[in-house]
């Protein structure tokens, strides 16, 4: 009994002894599965990463190619065979774009076939495909030595986007300042208050010209005799060149424009039309400098009144953008596309410094704002006057600007800020609003991009980069492009 008890104890201890050599087997058998789904899940990462740098590089190659294509038509539409040309010159900017944007891709080697850059009718595609093979780290342990990526992408861009453009111009006192600090400081040697008491040099507007009512007031009729350059002629330069830009369109009547001045109110100096002549002559861009915009500034009476009544016009006495921009989306005839000559896509241009200012003028007799002037210049009509409470300079309100944006229009906003005003504060109006404007200025630009659509605002003070700016706006307007697939 004694020696089968010892042998069942024998054969215990034998098979507990093989249970415990078995499991760093099994534990080693588990890791190999183990190592190669971390190892595979490595070498997917990889691959990711690599997908989504290649498929962003392909967006904007697609994007370039297109876009490209566009502003050579544009910049070129007399050429012999400027299509061929645009597109090849499309097609050479994506293969650029797409290798500057991929750089180097981890573990792999990338092919991008040929960007095939095509135009039917007035639509420019562009399809811009790759693919690549990336070598696997731990792929080759379960038979996966490679993956392969590969994507497609399709752009395109209406070549010949029928635009209006409504170039929405500020034309109120403080348009007048002189457009340099030199310029600023010449002026304040020669332009003393309206108000003789002061005798104080003054730069900004100065609102009114001298009169025979105010022959105190020098104003900017002053730097028009002494060739001081002001904002409003720099502006005036600047859509004269916008003018001639838009003279050379890819098909008749693709581009078409309209001025329409404000201070109080909008007022039409020439209505939309593709006729560069009536242009050009309603802008006086014959003239050196022209001048139409510095006639318009603020005088203390209605301008561009229609049939004779001061409730209509320019208007005077203040800025007012809450008056102005629902006038101009009542003005747009067409919310369209772009797509057909029916259907222009509209572009508001709203060049100014973005100071509102809630005062008006009053007519007392009427009953209502009315821009007759002190005394009426109107007949007929009696005199209007300053509202109560004086001049109010303030920011203005991007919420007016909201109506127009959710109806269709791209809003381009043209900020042109104020110089600082160096002045000696004697007292008086104009030390009143040279100080509040000086306080005011650097908040003014926050709410003009709000109000501008998404990637159309520009800022420029100097006459030469309010040229270049007004002209970058017309070119981005001709340039939009979308992803098709």
């Amino acid at each position: 009994m004694s020696r089968l008890l010892n042998r069942l104890r024998a054969q215990a201890a034998a098979l507990r002894a093989s249970r415990r050599g078995s499991i760093p087997l099994l534990f080693g058998l588990s890791l190999i599965p183990l190592i190669g789904m971390i190892g595979l899940a490595v070498d997917y990462g990889i691959a990711t990463t690599n997908k989504t740098k290649l498929d962003l590089a392909a967006d904007a190659a697609a994007i370039a190619a297109v876009v490209t294509a566009k502003a050579y038509i544009s910049d070129n539409a007399g050429q012999t065979n400027v299509s061929a040309n645009a597109l090849a010159a499309g097609s050479a900017k994506a293969i650029n774009a797409f290798n500057v944007n991929t750089g180097s891709i981890t573990f792999g080697q990338v092919t991008l076939a040929t960007p095939q850059v095509t135009r039917t009718a007035q639509t420019l595609t562009a399809v811009v495909s790759y693919s690549a093979t990336v070598k696997n780290t731990f792929g080759p342990i379960f038979g996966s030595p490679t993956t392969v990526l590969s994507n497609s992408v399709t752009a395109s861009a209406d070549v010949a986007g029928y635009l209006d453009f409504y170039l929405m111009v500020d034309v109120s006192g403080s348009m007048g300042l002189p457009s340099t600090p030199s310029a600023m400081n010449d002026l304040a040697k020669l332009n003393f208050d309206m108000f003789s008491d002061y005798k104080q040099g003054c730069q900004f507007a100065c609102h009114f010209p001298a009169t025979r009512d105010m022959p105190a007031s020098k104003g900017w009729s002053t730097a028009v005799q002494y060739k001081i350059p002001l904002r409003s002629d720099a502006v005036n330069a600047a859509v004269c060149s916008l003018i001639q830009r838009a003279s050379t369109p890819v098909v008749p009547n693709q581009y078409r424009i309209g001025i329409y001045p404000f201070i109080n109110q909008l007022a039409t100096l020439v209505g939309m039309t593709s006729s560069i002549a009536s242009l050009r002559t309603a802008a006086q861009c014959a003239s050196n400098p022209p001048l139409a915009f510095t006639n318009l500034l603020d005088t203390g009476v209605t301008q561009l009144s229609v049939n004779g009544d001061p409730s209509t016009g320019t208007g005077s006495g203040g800025t007012h953008f809450e008056t102005a921009m629902p006038t101009m989306k009542a003005t747009i005839t067409s919310f369209g596309d772009g797509s057909s000559a029916l259907t222009p896509k509209p572009f508001v241009f709203l060049v100014t410094d973005g100071m509102q200012n809630s005062q008006y003028f009053y007519n007392i007799d009427k009953g209502r704002n009315d821009y007759t002037g002190y005394p009426s210049k109107f007949n007929g009509y009696a005199s209007s006057n300053w509202s109560a409470g004086g001049s109010k300079p303030a920011a203005m309100d991007p919420s007016s600007c909201e109506k127009l944006k959710s109806s269709g229009a791209i809003v381009s906003v043209l900020y042109i800020p104020y110089n600082l005003i160096a002045f000696e504060d004697k007292g008086g109006g104009i030390a009143y609003e040279n100080n509040v404007v000086n306080r005011l200025s650097p908040d003014l630009a926050t709410p003009l991009r709000t109000c501008a659509s998404p990637g159309f605002f520009y800022t420029a003070n100097a006459p030469a980069d309010i040229t270049a700016s007004l002209n970058a706006m017309f070119d981005q307007a001709l340039r939009v492009a979308r992803l098709t697939q």
